[in-house]
């Protein structure tokens, strides 16, 4: 058994029992799951990096409307253990968490409950809009 089928079955029998709401979705180059109950969508992503170890993604799908804030900026400054970054993709925004496996320090589900609070960390706490910035 390969190191990123590991991390997937692990993922498959936790999330079974304490998130059984992800929906798993076919990919190259690793495995990916899908979450859509939260008021936000949510992604999970093992996948193959080319290296001794799979990488770990958790991210947020935010609306066009945070296209108009400062994230851009706060993600860069933001304090984390984690690689965070942002991707765009037809006018959604992809707030990312990666960690390389072989850096894991939790349990999948900690990793994934740890990212989560730190994305909504920088939505929550940091992010200011731009007319909250200029009053």
């Amino acid at each position: 058994m390969k190191l990123i089928e590991f991390y997937r079955q692990l993922f498959l029998e936790t999330s079974a029992i304490f998130e059984p709401v992800w929906e798993e979705e076919d990919i190259p180059f690793g495995y990916r799951w899908h979450k859509r109950n939260y008021p936000l969508p949510e992604q999970f992503q093992i996948r193959d990096m080319n290296t001794d170890h799979p990488a770990l993604m958790y991210s947020l799908i935010l609306p066009e409307t945070y296209l108009g804030t400062t994230i851009y900026e706060e993600i860069k400054r933001y304090p984390s253990e984690y690689e965070l970054s942002i991707v765009i993709l037809n006018r959604q925004i992809w707030l990312n968490a990666t960690l390389q496996t072989d850096k894991l320090q939790d349990s999948l589900m900690g990793f994934l409950h740890h990212s989560r609070g730190e994305l909504m960390n920088v939505l929550d706490c940091i992010i200011r809009l731009p007319e909250e910035a200029e009053g």
